[in-house]
């Protein structure tokens, strides 16, 4: 299949709880005629509000569009939107027979291992910080797949691939049951711990950048890569870069 590979120009998206979104022409990434690619920043509601990407996508002349997989509030990244319900269908399709999802995240606590997979079985819906796989009889398969970039000892950056299942808030909830909770994950992770280390690196959201997204569309193998955020350089090497 043709190989259609798109970068993202950097983006400088904040990290705070909320935000007004950019303008929407630094967030398309690359526009299919019946569906986008765009890179949500972090901070910013994908539906809710006048400052959630769907306002700032509509103000600028796109019209009503669907998002057709998830991304939460605080992670920025790769997005793909629908401009019609038919389109919608068939990228959720190509979404689950052929897309591969990684995210850059930053791990409080480091791995004993380089590399591996957390395979613990989750439910399928959001829970809390003291049961982060949910009730046992509502788990089912689900495995993440994760790589360290780099660590100071405590913290380290990772890219973590959904390997099995999609459920919510999957990767978040692996890395909190592995011990090693994303940072400033409010969630999942330790509030107190998540204070401290806010205001020690000086970075104030949660380090999940859902940084690449490959699958095919009609044929056609499309790659979208969102480089990390400018704010993560307050991490130092733990940004990867």
């Amino acid at each position: 299949a043709e190989m259609l590979c798109v970068l993202l120009g950097s983006l400088r998206p904040s990290h705070a709880p909320s935000r007004a979104c950019p303008p929407a022409a630094s967030l398309v990434l690359s526009d299919e005629g019946d569906w986008l690619a765009a890179s949500k920043p972090a901070g910013v509601t994908v539906h809710e509000g006048s400052d959630s990407l769907l306002a700032a996508l509509r103000a600028d002349g796109y019209g009503e569009l669907l998002p057709v997989h998830r991304l939460d509030r605080d992670t920025s990244g790769v997005l793909l939107l629908a401009k019609r319900p038919e389109a919608a269908a068939a990228l959720q399709a190509a979404l689950a027979e052929t897309a591969v999802k990684q995210y850059r995240g930053v791990l409080v606590g480091v791995p004993p291992a380089r590399r591996g997979r957390w395979a613990g079985a989750l439910s399928n819906r959001a829970e809390g910080r003291r049961n982060p796989r949910g009730v046992a009889a509502e788990r089912v398969s689900a495995e993440t797949a994760y790589d360290l970039v780099s660590d100071n000892g405590f913290l380290a950056s990772a890219d973590l691939t959904l390997a099995v299942g999609g459920r919510t808030h999957q990767i978040r909830r692996h890395a909190a049951s592995a011990g090693s909770p994303i940072f400033g994950d409010r969630r999942y992770g330790n509030p107190r711990r998540n204070a401290q280390l806010q205001e020690r690196y000086g970075f104030d959201g949660m380090a999940l950048h859902a940084s690449l997204l490959r699958l095919v569309v009609d044929g056609v193998a499309f790659e979208f890569e969102a480089p990390l955020p400018a704010s993560w350089s307050a991490l130092g090497a733990l940004d990867g870069s």
